[in-house]
């Protein structure tokens, strides 16, 4: 900025994909702070570690649609954080439809994506917000522990959430945006994370997506090159997380066990189960961003806004970006 004028301060809430891009994008316009709930970034492109194997958790890969997400997706192959996967759909069997689209992956991990974008950010993980509050021409972003003032606020987490910090602050929509934003809905994921005593015994590349029963997608974090010990990602299909959302962790665990049948039994103490309440967008908002009527500096982005999945985040944190500059 000339003259040394400081520089109007962004409070970017939500460290995913969308979050991150924006944050990224906009560091040369804003002093920029990123606020994340989890210890770690990337949102649904996490990563865990269980004992001496680590497994992606949330999304699995990545394809491009658009040219403007070939060009970032060509950006982070060029840096070393993302490579071509496979090519084609995966079925029952693994691979059953070359469909022309590469999926690609993150490098060694889906979460070193996130991890390259927050390089040189003021991101602070474990910072739970509270409430997001309008005070005179600034906005009040709290947490327990300080209030960070904002001359402008980016939501990413999923809506209802982001809903949630509004009306902690008492900061009430037009109408108009309110009916949209609550207009959007998602549907539930169980995650099933298992390390084996053995390979999963999984086709190429490492993948299997069932035709039916409550499997909706698993993977061998092994033969996809992400973990050192055999460890398998189960996502549950939304019926059955919705089914099963409050059904104790082991039960949840031997239904998806015995349904994926696996060769190799997991470990003792080798079972995680992460509950994802707002893992799929199933109601997109047509837009890439929503900058909300009469609260200048207020805009919600995220994979709900224009499109699913990660190009959605990343396009969507691209238009919120754009937005904000101007």
């Amino acid at each position: 900025m000339s003259n040394g004028a400081a520089l109007p301060r962004l409070v970017v809430i939500g460290g995913g994909l969308a979050g991150l891009t924006a944050a990224r994008a906009l560091t040369d316009h804003y002093d920029v702070v990123v606020l994340d709930k989890g210890r770690g970034l990337g949102g649904r492109m996490a990563t865990r570690r269980i004992g001496d194997a680590t497994l992606d958790q949330g999304a699995q890969f990545f394809t491009t649609h658009t040219g403007e997400f070939a060009a970032v997706v060509e950006g982070w192959v060029s840096a070393g954080v993302a490579e071509p996967w496979f090519h084609g759909r995966i079925g029952p069997q693994g691979v059953v439809d070359l469909d022309g689209h590469t999926r690609f992956r993150g490098v060694a991990t889906m979460n070193a994506v996130a991890r390259h974008l927050a390089t040189g950010l003021d991101v602070r993980p474990s910072t739970l917000v509270s409430a997001v509050a309008r005070e005179g021409d600034r906005w009040q972003v709290r947490t327990d522990a300080e209030t960070f003032a904002a001359d402008a606020v980016l939501l990413t987490p999923p809506v209802p959430q982001s809903l949630a910090l509004l009306a902690a602050g008492e900061v009430e929509l037009a109408a108009a945006d309110l009916a949209a934003l609550q207009a959007i809905t998602y549907e539930p994921c169980l995650a099933l994370l298992a390390v084996l005593d053995g390979p999963a015994g999984l086709p190429e590349p490492g993948a299997v997506d069932p035709a039916d029963g409550p499997i909706d997608w698993m993977a061998d974090n092994q033969r996809k090159g992400v973990s050192a010990q055999p460890a398998v990602t189960i996502h549950a299909t939304a019926e059955f997380s919705r089914e099963h959302w409050v059904t104790p962790d082991a039960e949840v665990a031997a239904l998806l066990l015995a349904a994926a049948g696996l060769a190799a039994a997991p470990i003792t103490d080798g079972l995680q189960v992460q509950r994802w309440r707002y893992a799929r967008p199933v109601n997109v908002h047509p837009q890439r961003c929503l900058a909300a009527e009469g609260l200048p500096g207020l805009v919600f982005a995220g994979d709900a806004f224009g499109g699913a999945k990660v190009e959605g985040a990343a396009l969507s944190g691209n238009a919120a970006a754009a937005h904000l500059l101007q």
